[in-house]
């Protein structure tokens, strides 16, 4: 009788473990999506901002870039947030994809950060130094784009894992 309590216990322990995994994988593949609106939400204000402060439009650039601030960061906390899942399943892949995306995404904070900068000195005519500040963010966006291409390459070798 003791055999079978056992053999019973071990079951059941063993099909809890695999549905808190199932739901650990379920949880980062949903804030993958999650994540990945984000950063399409926030290049598109990114390069909306550039756009219209090369049209002096600075209010409003003001607000597109505070759009992909915004985008950027909550897409930040959802990797954050995925991390933890990805380091208690312990799986290397999901790790390695969610530390990219955590540096492609300050990278991009960073150039948001810049053009937030810039963009009232363009406003008072400061050029010059508005000018600096724009480059720093397109040497921030050149560098995340890097990133971007390392998450792809790991989606290419990894199909089993991402869903396309």
């Amino acid at each position: 009788m003791r055999k079978i309590i056992l053999i019973f216990a071990l079951v059941m322990v063993t099909v809890s473990l695999s549905g808190c995994l199932d739901t650990q994988v379920a949880q980062i593949e949903q804030l993958t999506d999650t994540i990945n609106d984000h950063i399409i939400s926030g290049d598109a204000y990114f390069n909306q901002a550039a756009t219209s402060t090369n049209n002096y439009q600075y209010e409003t650039a003001q607000s597109q870039v505070n759009n992909a601030s915004s985008d950027f960061n909550l897409a930040r906390s959802s990797t954050q947030e995925a991390l933890i899942y990805a380091k208690n399943l312990q799986d290397q892949v999901y790790i390695n994809y969610l530390q990219i995306t955590l540096q492609e995404l300050d990278a991009k904070i960073n150039a948001t950060n810049e053009l937030k900068v810039a963009i009232p000195l363009f406003s008072r005519n400061d050029t010059r130094t508005g000018n600096t500040h724009v480059d720093l963010a397109n040497g921030y966006m050149d560098t995340s784009l890097e990133y971007q291409k390392q998450r792809e390459d790991i989606v290419q070798q990894n199909p089993t894992k991402f869903k396309s």
